[in-house]
């Protein structure tokens, strides 16, 4: 295998749909849900054929089993078979297990799966909450996810594991704020993420924006998220910053969405389905095709791959160059009808482009 150069450092991750998720969250940016698994065999030819392509690219590569991976029959394995045989890119090292619970507390090998993850680095688990039991539900779309939650936080907490909250922030969260503060103090909280959702131009988070936090929602959170041992400054200094009439307001002079796209990450993403074939672009928002792991070779991917840009921003879903001004977007959407927040500011205008009707290059 010849390797040619790489002109600059890039970071690289690499997602494998091995195994659905257990829940069909609105507000799930990977467009998960349930699904079919990668079978055990396919996932070992997966690892065999991409490591000898990942070994000589440059920069920080991480590889990702997923959805969820503890849904998957053959976890332990392919816990332990990853951890063993791509070290570099799935390391020993402290790190959370997401999961919704939904699917593994009704496994029968709980236990052998309890007992590999301190042996791969994992003594936490990871459970996204949205709000009280009906909201909670209803954002997931499975009637079982608000108990599992329960569920599975004890069942962990009982095993010795570190339980880590993932907060949606959205209207119903903030909303049953009281019940989610009593909901973390008694199912053992050891550490409590805020996270605002991500938008994309996908069709579940079309649905999601009828309860995306607004700035007057966000406000009345003031003084309320140090007790949950979250940076409240930092919080509404983003709230005051990517809401929706703050970014009208940044660019009502222009932008230029290349330039703008050079102050994100270098990072690129891949995605690797079920079938082995290997996807430019993220789960749920890919835009090429690049190949088979099992039909084409080891040099041809790589060349395929090194030859992609990062995807982290406007071109991974716009060809940027036919993006219309932003004044005459913002001729369209305001007055605006809305204020709300996101966690950087590109969100806030693939929402606007949506609303106007921008075609994206996401593949359908």
């Amino acid at each position: 295998m010849v390797i040619k150069e790489m002109s600059s450092a890039m970071q690289y991750t690499f997602e494998i749909t091995m195994a659905g998720c257990g829940t069909n969250c609105m507000h799930c940016s990977v467009d998960g849900g349930p699904s079919r698994n990668m079978s055990f065999s396919d996932y070992i030819k997966c690892l065999k054929k991409l490591k000898p392509i990942l070994d000589p690219l440059e920069g920080d590569i991480s590889v990702t089993p997923g959805n969820e991976p503890l849904n998957h029959p053959e976890a332990r394995k392919i816990l332990s078979y990853t951890h063993e045989m791509m070290p570099k890119y799935y390391p020993d090292q402290p790190f959370d297990t997401p999961t919704t619970g939904v699917v593994f507390m009704r496994r029968k090998d709980k236990e052998e799966i309890i007992d590999v993850l301190p042996k791969i680095g994992a003594n936490e688990v990871m459970l996204t909450l949205h709000g009280n039991e009906k909201h909670h539900n209803e954002i997931v779309r499975n009637p079982l996810g608000y108990q599992s939650i329960v569920d599975t936080a004890q069942y962990f907490h009982s095993q010795g594991f570190k339980i880590v909250y993932n907060l949606m922030v959205s209207k119903y969260l903030i909303e049953d704020w009281d019940t989610v503060v009593s909901f973390l103090k008694e199912h053992h909280s050891s550490k409590v993420h805020f996270t605002i959702p991500s938008y994309l131009p996908i069709e579940r988070l079309n649905i999601y924006q009828k309860i995306r936090a607004e700035y007057d929602d966000c406000m009345k959170l003031k003084g309320r998220l140090c007790e949950m041992g979250i940076d409240e400054e930092k919080f509404f200094e983003k709230v005051e910053s990517n809401c929706e009439k703050t970014i009208a307001q940044r660019f009502k002079d222009g932008i230029d969405y290349k330039r703008a796209e050079k102050e994100y990450p270098n990072w690129v993403f891949f995605n690797i389905s079920q079938d082995l074939d290997i996807y430019y672009g993220n789960a749920g928002a890919r835009t090429k095709l690049l190949g088979n792991l099992l039909k084409e070779s080891e040099e041809e991917l790589y060349q395929r791959i090194i030859a992609q840009k990062a995807n982290y921003s406007y071109s991974a879903y716009y060809d940027v160059d036919k993006l219309p001004a932003i004044q005459s977007i913002l001729e369209k959407v305001q007055p605006l009808q809305t204020n709300y927040v996101y966690s950087r500011e590109s969100d806030c205008l693939y929402w606007w482009f949506n609303q106007c009707n921008i075609p994206d290059i996401l593949l359908k």
